[in-house]
């Protein structure tokens, strides 16, 4: 399993719906990969935040939204990008 290309299969793991040869193998990974590790551990939480909103808030209009939550997306991921010298 190559970390960079398998985000969407580790949030599969996460969320058991893999068949359970490929889960096994993606465990054994995990379990062996910091990097995925902790991408697992981050799918988790993010997927706890949001079962714990209310269903109008997963459920309702998007459309007017998107772009906010775009750009919030955006700044997060670039506070995570350590500082290049």
């Amino acid at each position: 399993m190559k970390c960079e290309q398998d985000r969407t299969r580790l949030a599969a793991y996460v969320m058991a719906a893999l068949d359970p040869g490929e889960a096994l193998l993606v465990a054994g990974h995990v379990r062996q990969c910091p990097v995925c590790a902790g991408d697992v551990g981050e799918i988790r939480t993010t997927l706890a935040a949001v079962r714990r909103l209310p269903d109008e808030e997963v459920v309702g209009s998007w459309s007017g939204r998107l772009p906010e939550l775009r750009e919030a997306a955006v700044r997060a991921a670039l506070a995570r990008i350590p500082d290049r010298e």
